[in-house]
């Protein structure tokens, strides 16, 4: 007994005898290091957004506005990177450790990237004779969506009628007849009380008119005040469901005229 007991105290001496000399020879646990640092680029300009990883795997920090970050490392690790879309990758190594109390400023290098190649399309949304209005947008901007059918200037020039009324020959769902009487009848809409008269976005004939007479038509004495000369285009809606909301009334159908522009 006596024995084990001079053995146990023997290894208790050795064990403090090896922890007193690594104390003296500087063997110490490895402390976390705060490090500060600001990234720029070639022209001093900071870099916002730049990704600091640590050991090439373990993402840190990211630059503020300023270009700042702040980042913990330890003894262990053994190198920082920073990286952004549009700037070369930097690597440094951690050791030496800078001082604590110090600045790490970091320069990036821009990287210009390639791009594959790009096609544009662009549609344009009324003819280049109307680029320098804006008063007949809303007219394509119906025709593209496909509402009515237009009667365009070109329309107009070929067909050389000197009423306005005859204009509307061809439009599909429209008979004109030239008289006597003259008279216009949309397939949707037999009632010559039932369809309207716009001129540049104003109602000519208000919903209650009625006729004078069975040869006294409301929509051929507006149509013929008008000069075809004067006209740009004109806008047809042969039925209620095509109306659209900047012409809605309690008719059947629209005849909407656009006088030419002043260039």
């Amino acid at each position: 007994m006596t024995g084990l007991l001079a053995k146990i105290q023997t290894m208790y001496r050795l064990s403090l005898a090896i922890g007193l000399a690594m104390t003296q020879v500087g063997v110490r646990p490895a402390m976390a290091q705060q490090i500060t640092g600001r990234v720029f680029d070639q022209s001093r300009r900071v870099v916002e957004g730049v990704q600091v990883v640590v050991n090439r795997h373990d993402l840190r920090a990211t630059t503020d506005s300023a270009g700042i970050f702040n980042l913990e490392l330890s003894a262990s690790d053994s190198e920082i990177a920073f990286r952004r879309i549009g700037f070369e990758p930097l690597l440094l190594r951690t050791h030496p450790l800078p001082p604590a109390d110090d600045t790490v400023l970091v320069q990036l290098r821009t990287a210009p990237i390639q791009l594959a190649e790009v096609t544009v399309l662009a549609r344009a949304t009324k003819p280049l004779r109307y680029a320098g209005t804006t008063k007949y947008d809303e007219v394509f901007l119906r025709q593209r969506v496909g509402f009515g059918t237009l009667v365009t200037r070109e329309d107009i020039d070929r067909r050389f009628e000197f009423h306005t009324y005859e204009l509307l020959e061809g439009v599909p769902g429209v008979s004109v007849w030239n008289g006597p009487p003259k008279r216009i009848r949309f397939a949707r809409c037999q009632n010559p009380t039932g369809v309207s008269v716009f001129i540049d976005g104003m109602l000519q004939i208000p919903a209650d008119y009625r006729p004078r007479s069975d040869n006294d038509e409301p929509v051929i004495e507006m149509l013929s005040r008008i000069n075809p000369r004067d006209i740009e285009m004109i806008e047809v809606y042969r039925g209620a469901s095509e109306i659209p909301a900047v012409f809605h009334w309690n008719g059947c159908a629209v005849i909407a005229i656009w006088t030419r522009w002043n260039k």
